[in-house]
């Protein structure tokens, strides 16, 4: 570029005062917000420059002056300056100014970039044409000045203070010097990668006339993870067609055979970015989902970079109306993944927006991308709904098979899951009616199942109609509230209920209550009675209310003097059908031991809502954790012979009293539990056994469920209070055997737990830690425990398993005990011809290996091992036995059988005396009861995919008992069937805690 000559002195424009002033304030504001009048509004920071890389031809200096008037003493300039390299020069004085002559043509546009190098000003920029109107004028870093006056045109540069400047000006349409960007696939590549420095902080890209399609989808990504630049696409004119402001992300529509570039425009961080522009319209290469169904399995997608990308292609007719949603419930904070629509005409019909669905309808054809947000480094997991929720006709059937009623209704239970995905249902809703929807839910975090209303009449976009909407009541309750508006149009809509961002499987029960525009007002719950009448303070009790008219939404207080006692509310568990008895969580966490009221809160003690004095808070019971000393199991009890008690059959209701300290090498004191193996024999009619500390009274609990002859064993870790342990007989007449394998001490001898989620490590039929046979009669399995699936190898004292025998061909037990011992005089499992029966077992290990020994027969032997003892782990704290979980009654969880392929989950966290955090394990004796089909059940940790392992096998119409060890990582477990319907009942004994 040449030297300028000496410039007469700029003709000072006056400036503008009061309104004036503030109008001038008003219309810059506007032009830098959208992009007008040759600003940018993207970026307003200072970059710094660096020399072009390349350069068309030489630039002579140009000559600073201290006034510049247009039109004259001006130097002849280049409009490739991304190609040609940049004006550069140095200012001597504030006013200062040069002035540039442009070959750029009436009609098109400049690209203004000032990049000032470290140190340097930033001139401002004013352009004139031939006759000396103005065209734009710009401080700004990066703008876009349309020239609509007269060529040639002139750039004045005005110093605003002594230093060098940069300024790079490029025609628009002009993609000289510019990256060709090609147009990548979806998946995790881009197209381009390219650097901003410190000293330039503007680059371009070029897209070819031929090389684009229809509409396009841009993203970006950078080394520092931030959003520190936008994307700007112009076409030749110097139009904006879209850009990326306040996003990483945007989608533009092209006009075939235009060419287009695109400005990558940084805000002042030097930074490495990655480029990439992907198909979005009629042509885009996207498989089509699997189904459209309402509630069908969700579409599983994994995000590995920060540019990871999915889409599908969903054909559809303009009367469809279409549900889609993205999953990311496991996503770490920030971390996400972006969902979007775009119709056929290359339209974004919607963006999801939080938990609310991206709807959409009127087009033949869509295309859904997916896209990973705030991608910091660890894969993110996502599942996509993709639902044709309805058509011309109507709702979809899915929706039509169910109705509800804005009046209220009854209660509805299910589990969602990635293959089951919604509940919907009709609902007949006419303008300003309101109804509540309440429920219980098994997510351990805040995020709960969704309700949503859906219109026929708006079935398109993401947000928030105001005529109609559910909305939720409290974070981490299931509880919303659904209503229309005043101006709402009368019909048949549609509630949708989803898993939103709650982990899957979760279940759910719900109920319906109307609150406004009703036919029939809701009746006033009222209460008659609560059971059990006490608990202890610094837990959440379970209790059962029983009155009129309970509901899910139904919540009670404790209260002393009318004022109440606790800042928590009740939570509900289960509601039966007819409203009569309602089970609750009550907290006592800040309730001093004391009697008090129970009050349905909000209803000033009117008559029906409380109890006077129903409910007795007791002090804590002391917690006293004790570590395991395994011992080699020994027989401590058999009334067939009188060892450890008379020599006598057991009769209904007799009780016997089995001294377990001071016996056998148990210690006198210092034993907070005993783990016995108690087997049932020959009974006349069918039962059960409940074993619990001595001196207390009968819990309500079972351990050993037994029918008419039946020889079954279980076994039982029990408290110790006073040396000694008392095991009841129900019904008829027993024999009872007890074989002692372990007890638990206070202090620091003995060993502690490590929990292992449920592992096979034994299965005969297949060979899996043993040959693939039988074991017949005297034959001993050696398994080895130490070493395999994670378990140490050394430092063992102990294991804890599941020994099932399979399709034994006679009468017999089996015998574990540890490897290298002689076989004890004990049983563990006792079966009967063809029967598959499981039972606990806690081995000692010597060696590493312990040993099953059959007694007579033949049978298949199954081992899973839940967990290992060693110096080191989690300690146990006895607790209750109490029940927490009864299907029969809704103790727990909701009412009702577990189906085939069903899961009932139970909280234990924080209930009952179990502390809210920190426990690793629970020890719960388990009972199926009314089995439609032979099956089995398995107890795993909630949160957990469902492991292949048994704990509990039944036939029909059995009634089976055994206990379980099982891991727990998010405060609640999780018992699932396999094959027909039946019911369980859980009771606790105590937990392992670390």
């Amino acid at each position: 570029m040449s030297s300028l000559p000496v410039c007469r002195p700029r003709r000072e424009r006056p400036r503008p005062t009061g309104a004036a002033a503030l109008v001038v304030l008003i219309v810059t504001v506007m032009a830098v917000v959208l992009g007008l009048n040759g600003t940018a509004s993207a970026v307003t920071s200072k970059p710094g420059t660096t020399k072009p890389a390349a350069t068309a031809s030489p630039k002579a200096k140009p000559r600073v002056s201290a006034a510049v008037t247009p039109g004259t003493d001006c130097a002849a300039a280049r409009d490739d300056d991304y190609a040609s390299g940049a004006a550069t020069g140095t200012f001597a004085a504030a006013g200062d100014a040069v002035c540039l002559t442009l070959p750029t043509a009436t009609g098109n546009g400049l690209y203004l970039v000032n990049e000032p190098p470290s140190g340097g000003v930033t001139p401002e920029l004013t352009v004139f044409d031939s006759q000396g109107a103005q065209q734009c004028d710009t401080t700004y870093a990066f703008s876009v000045c349309k020239l609509t006056g007269t060529a040639p045109f002139q750039v004045v540069l005005t110093a605003p203070d002594a230093g060098a400047y940069r300024v790079t000006i490029q025609r628009t349409g002009d993609t000289s010097g510019c990256t060709a960007w090609p147009q990548s696939a979806f998946g995790g590549s881009w197209g381009v990668q390219v650097p901003l420095t410190a000293d330039q902080q503007t680059t371009c890209l070029a897209i070819g006339a031929d090389q684009h399609s229809a509409a396009e989808l841009f993203d970006f990504t950078n080394t520092t993870n931030q959003l520190n630049a936008s994307v700007q696409l112009y076409d030749s004119a110097g139009d904006q067609v879209c850009a990326t402001l306040g996003s990483s992300t945007t989608t533009c529509t092209f006009t075939p055979g235009t060419a287009y570039t695109a400005l990558l425009v940084g805000t002042g961080t030097a930074d490495t970015y990655k480029l990439v522009r992907r198909d979005v319209s009629a042509t885009a290469s996207c498989p089509a989902p699997a189904s459209l169904t309402v509630g069908g399995p969700s579409i599983p997608y994994t995000f590995t970079s920060a540019l990871d990308s999915r889409c599908l292609r969903v054909t559809a007719a303009t009367t469809d109306k279409l549900w889609f949603t993205v999953r990311t419930p496991a996503a770490a904070d920030g971390a996400g993944v972006a969902l979007g629509v775009v119709d056929a005409s290359g339209k974004v019909v919607c963006r999801q927006q939080g938990v609310l669905p991206c709807r959409a309808t009127g087009s033949t054809s869509y295309v859904v991308y997916v896209l990973a947000s705030g991608y910091a480094g660890t894969p993110i997991s996502a599942h996509v709904d993709t639902w044709r929720i309805g058509t011309a006709s109507g709702w979809a059937p899915q929706c039509t098979a169910h109705t509800v009623s804005p009046d209220g209704f009854s209660l509805r239970s299910g589990t969602l899951t990635e293959a089951a995905t919604a509940y919907c249902a009709v609902i007949q809703m006419q303008p300003s009616q309101r109804f509540e929807v309440y429920g219980t839910d098994s997510s351990t975090t805040t995020a709960t199942p969704w309700v949503s209303l859906l219109s026929s009449a708006s079935s398109s976009g993401s947000g928030i109609d105001n005529n109609y909407q559910c909305s939720e009541d409290n974070v981490g309750a299931f509880s919303f509230s659904c209503l229309t508006s005043a101006s709402a149009t009368a019909g048949q809509y549609a509630l949708v209920v989803t898993p939103a961002q709650a982990d899957t499987p979760v279940e759910y029960s719900m109920q319906g209550l109307c609150q406004q525009g009703c036919s029939t007002p809701p009746k006033q719950a009222a209460l008659t009675s609560v059971g059990p009448a006490s608990g202890p303070t610094g837990t959440e009790n379970q209790v059962v209310l029983h009155g009129a008219n309970l509901t899910l939404g139904t919540q009670v207080e404790l209260a002393s003097d009318y004022t109440t006692a606790s800042a928590y509310p009740s939570e509900p568990v289960s509601v039966s059908p007819d409203g009569t008895s309602l089970t609750v969580r009550i907290s006592t966490y800040d309730v001093a031991p004391g009697t008090y009221d129970v009050v349905i809160p909000g209803t000033g003690y009117a008559p029906g809502t409380y109890l006077t004095g129903a409910y007795t808070v007791t002090a804590a019971p002391a917690a006293t954790p004790g570590r395991l000393v395994p011992i080699t199991p020994t027989r401590f009890l058999d009334t067939r012979n009188g060892t450890g008690a008379p020599k006598q059959r057991v009769g209904a209701g007799g009780v016997v009293k089995l001294k377990v300290t001071g016996v056998h090498g148990v210690p006198t004191s210092g034993v907070t539990a005993v783990v016995m193996n108690v087997t049932v024999v020959a009974p006349t009619t069918s039962g059960y056994v409940t074993v619990y500390p001595d001196g207390q009274t009968p819990p309500s609990v079972s351990n050993i469920n037994f029918a008419v002859k039946e020889t079954i064993p279980n076994l039982v870790t029990v408290p110790v209070v006073n040396g000694t342990v008392a095991l009841r007989n129900a019904h008829g007449t027993v024999d009872l055997v007890a074989d002692v394998s372990g007890y638990y001490a206070a202090g620091s001898t003995g060993s502690a737990l490590t929990p292992l989620p449920p592992t096979r490590f034994l299965d005969t039929r297949n060979g899996t830690g043993a040959p693939k046979q039988r074991v017949g009669a005297g034959g001993v399995v050696k398994l080895k425990v130490a070493g395999v699936h994670g378990v140490p190898t050394s430092g063992l004292t102990a294991v804890v398993m599941n020994v099932t025998a399979v399709k034994p061909s006679t009468s017999g037990y089996v015998t574990v005990y540890p490897d290298g011992k002689p076989v004890p005089a004990v049983s563990n499992l006792n079966f009967t011809t063809g029967e598959t029966i499981p039972n606990l077992v806690i081995v000692p290990v010597i060696d590493g290996t312990v040993d099953l020994r059959n007694a007579s027969g033949t049978v298949d032997l199954v081992a899973d091992v839940t967990g290992w003892f060693s110096s080191a782990g989690s300690t146990f704290t006895s607790s209750g036995p109490v029940r927490l979980l009864d299907t029969r009654s809704g103790l727990g969880a909701r009412i009702g059988t577990v189906g085939p392929g069903g899961i009932v989950s139970l909280q234990v966290g924080g209930v009952d005396g179990v502390p809210s955090s920190g426990v690793t394990a629970v020890v719960l004796n388990v009972t199926v009861t009314g089995p439609t089909a032979g099956s089995y059940l398995t107890v795993h940790p909630h949160g957990r995919p469902l492991p292949a392992v048994s704990n509990l096998n039944f036939t029909t119409g059995e009634t089976i008992s055994n206990l379980v060890v099982v891991p727990v990582v998010d405060g609640r477990v999780t018992f699932a069937n396999h094959a027909g319907d039946v019911h369980v009942v859980a009771d606790l004994n105590g937990y392992f805690s670390s």
